[in-house]
């Protein structure tokens, strides 16, 4: 406010007359109670945490309580949490035939669709790092993201194989090909994992150099999730559009916390979503929250002030 900033100037001048040799960049802006509430009061930021279950595990239980509901929305599929947690165990325990366990990297890399956020979870349940990699990518960078993270399987779908660069000696598992890992128990393979088992190895963009892997472990991981699922008041009646790639690091938070607090989420294809057709489909689907990057953020806010007739979304985060 125009009294704090009149406040801020009073403090300058009170500091310079009580001492004309300070370095001007040594004078306190804020008075005393400022900087108390600003530095202290504001970063009263603990909260008690116990890491129980981990992601995985929380999707499980929504699955338990509410198998029937929608939990994958793609194109004109869906899948109930019921389904989605059968064909992770499903395929969790065929990759753990594979030699997945805790801190094996499998990489990930096919077309988004439903079966993405099976894969993920299937890796999580079967103990093992899943590494999500974009199949555009080039294939020298693709090549270098499986070989530096030690990636043992790559988790794929056959359309994906004829563009992908696969290493000597690695392990594939097409997940369309169903009669590889769908004979499988649909129960959860018992793994003992704990907070400093890794979940998930993502890579930077790499702008500044070669990319380079961020590993995230499953204790940070559910503290966060279950932190974002509260600040957004995620609920069963929300509906999340997940638009980013999933190679993008924001993106994991975006299927996970709406999975582990009973809502679902949109997947989008791998076709160019212009804005009208992103508006549509978020009337079609009820969508409640999405993510977008800046840009595409201000054309769809053009095109529903247009149309007068906005989606009923309650959360719009941006970024990327």
């Amino acid at each position: 406010t125009i009294e704090r900033m009149a406040c801020h100037w009073q403090n300058l001048l009170q500091a310079m007359v009580a001492d004309q040799q300070q370095l001007v960049s040594q004078l306190n802006l804020l008075d005393q109670d400022e900087q108390r509430h600003i530095l202290q009061l504001w970063n009263q930021t603990d909260a008690g945490f116990s890491a129980e279950r981990f992601v995985h595990e929380l999707v499980a239980d929504r699955a338990r309580e509410n198998p029937t509901a929608v939990a994958v929305k793609f194109d004109t599929q869906t899948l109930s949490y019921g389904e989605l947690d059968r064909q992770a165990n499903r395929l969790a325990h065929a990759l753990i035939a594979r030699g997945i366990g805790p801190e094996v990297r499998v990489a990930i890399a096919m077309p988004r669709s439903a079966e993405s956020l099976v894969a993920f979870l299937a890796v999580m349940k079967a103990g093992g790092v899943y590494v999500p990699l974009d199949i555009e990518y080039p294939r020298d960078r693709l090549l270098y993201m499986m070989q530096d993270s030690r990636a043992q399987l790559l988790l794929t779908h056959t359309s994906a194989l004829p563009q992908l660069p696969i290493p000597d000696g690695m392990q594939t598992l097409a997940i369309d090909r169903t009669e590889a890992w769908a004979d499988y128990s649909d129960t959860a393979p018992n793994v003992t994992l704990d907070g400093d088992n890794l979940a998930y190895v993502i890579y930077t963009s790499g702008s500044t150099g070669m990319p380079k892997g961020v590993a995230v472990s499953h204790g940070p991981l559910v503290a966060h999730i279950i932190a974002t699922g509260e600040r957004y008041e995620t609920s069963p009646a929300d509906c999340e559009l997940h638009f980013m790639s999933f190679a993008f690091d924001g993106s994991h938070e975006g299927w996970m916390h709406p999975l582990i607090n009973g809502a679902s989420v949109l997947v989008r294809d791998d076709s160019l979503w212009l804005p009208e057709y992103t508006y549509a489909q978020m009337h079609r689907h009820n969508v409640t929250m999405a993510v977008f990057p800046p840009v595409y953020l201000q054309q769809l806010a053009e095109h529903a002030e247009r149309d007068g007739n906005p989606p009923k979304v309650r959360v719009y985060c941006f970024g990327g």
